[in-house]
């Protein structure tokens, strides 16, 4: 394990729901633990995205932590991963960015 794992870093997710474009930024050690983190974001914002409540989240947390559902990253780009899956609500597409201050 790098040393650096340990250190908050800045990730931004931006992620196509139901028509809507949808940006939050977390800090977390890694990738694993950023997906949680949005999560708990999600929880707090649901109010601002159309669509989206308990239940949905429910299902995202579970697909979140599932393995298959790890995000990949992106050809030809640096630390930027994409991941998908879909709810009763609706498809999600998720494209995350480890993010320089």
């Amino acid at each position: 394990m790098n040393p650096s794992d340990n250190y908050p870093k800045l990730y931004t997710f931006i992620v196509d729901f139901r028509g809507g474009t949808y940006c939050t930024q977390v800090y977390a050690s890694n990738l694993d633990d950023s997906l949680l983190k949005w999560i708990d974001r999600l929880k707090i914002e649901k109010t601002g995205i159309k669509f989206l409540g308990n239940k949905t989240i429910e299902q995202l947390e579970e697909k979140i932590i599932d393995p298959d559902y790890k995000p990949v990253s992106i050809a030809g780009l640096i630390n930027a991963w994409c991941t998908s899956c879909s709810t009763r609500k609706g498809f999600f597409l998720i494209n995350i960015i480890l993010t320089e201050k």
